[in-house]
């Protein structure tokens, strides 16, 4: 199953905001205040685990008159036979339904409820039914790979560590104790992790081609080195933010999925590919492709070149004015006209999207922008 649209009411700068979201990725693109953040938030407080109060209540809003918690709806569809069938068990009411919204409308469980076709139905116990939705997953920050760990912090594990754990993971050690052993298993395990995540790394970050990493261990400690065409083995340190901001993403997330099904995850990503430059958020936005063949994908940017122009239905572009945060879901029509107007690109800056050596009609053909 998929989620297919998004309810906000009267959540922290959104009134109000309906928001229909790609099987694949949406893109929430604007201005830096607009509200893309709390878009992202407003999802994720969605989960059972997460607070959900009136301190969270747009303040221009009826339910903040109200003394109201927000309001927030997810649209479901897209089942399976099984997941059908595993509906039907929980509740009658999910039987022959080819969809549903799960409805949040305060801090409790007993607060969820499920609407479907004209009937509202209250939930005695809403968690069965998250272990059948999409997991959602938000990542502002990415833990950054660091130039060396102990053993000690890989095996005991934590959000700290989790870049280094996952690293490992990437190379089938699901155990870091062995790549510390004095043994062929242990070198043979190192050896092919480095292996493993240079050749990945390779396939997606096209602006080093011959960049190599190599995992060593000396006593208790694992070194993470980089090289490439112009460099020795060096440590993080020497390299860009950028590349190791887009390396540490690469590793959590392809760690996160390699076992995952179909449609398992909804992630939500805050603004990624913020320290990039654009031939590397062109890299991300083609890595970002490839994750959502089998996962669902939403990320804020305020960087056109974090859009890619074959799925212009895609981008939604996020405002905001003294009504609140609102989201226009037709970017693309005029020629671009409402993504131009919410970050300012002007006519003068269209440069940056034609390649050089274009003749006139190839360049007018490929401006990603153009306004006749």
């Amino acid at each position: 199953m998929i989620i297919s649209q998004i309810y906000i009411n009267a959540f922290k700068s959104i009134r109000s905001l309906s928001l229909p979201l790609d099987s694949h990725i949406t893109v929430v693109i604007g201005a830096n205040e607009s509200g893309k953040t709390n878009i992202l938030k407003a999802i994720e407080t969605f989960l059972p685990d997460r607070e959900l109060s009136f301190e969270h209540t747009c303040q221009y809003s009826d339910f903040y008159q109200q003394g109201k918690p927000p309001q927030l709806g997810l649209q479901i569809t897209g089942f399976t036979k099984d997941e059908q069938v595993q509906l039907g068990k929980m509740y009658d009411g999910f039987r022959n339904l080819d969809s549903f919204v799960l409805m949040r409308e305060g801090p409790n469980l007993s607060d969820y409820k499920i609407q479907t076709n004209d009937k509202m139905l209250t939930i005695g116990n809403v968690k069965p039914l998250f272990n059948l939705l999409p997991k959602i997953l938000y990542f502002d920050t990415i833990p950054i790979i660091r130039d060396r760990v102990e053993m000690e912090d890989l095996i005991r594990g934590g959000r700290d560590f989790q870049t280094e754990i996952n690293l490992l993971k990437i190379g089938s050690v699901d155990d870091p104790a062995i790549i510390f052993e004095d043994s062929m298993r242990g070198r043979r395990a190192i050896e092919e992790t480095s292996r493993e995540i240079t050749q990945r790394i390779r396939e997606v970050w096209n602006q080093e081609p011959s960049l190599e990493v190599k995992l060593r261990v000396n006593g208790n400690l694992m070194y993470i080195d980089f090289s490439d065409e112009t460099t020795v083995y060096d440590t993080p340190k020497s390299r860009s933010l950028g590349f190791l901001w887009y390396l540490s993403f690469y590793i959590n997330f392809i760690a996160t999925t390699l076992e995952a099904k179909t449609n398992e995850y909804l992630f939500l990503l805050d603004e990624p590919g913020l320290h990039l430059h654009p031939a590397g958020q062109k890299d991300l936005t083609r890595l970002l492709e490839n994750l959502s063949t089998k996962n669902q994908v939403i990320y804020t940017t305020h960087s056109p070149f974090m859009i890619n122009r074959e799925f212009p239905q895609r981008v939604r572009v996020a405002t905001k004015d003294n009504e609140g945060t609102s989201v226009d879901n037709e970017a693309y029509r005029e020629n671009w006209k409402p993504l131009r107007q919410s970050i300012g690109l002007t006519i003068s800056d269209l440069f940056f999207f034609s390649a050089s050596g274009m003749d006139a009609d190839q360049s007018k053909k490929s401006s990603f922008f153009n306004k006749k």
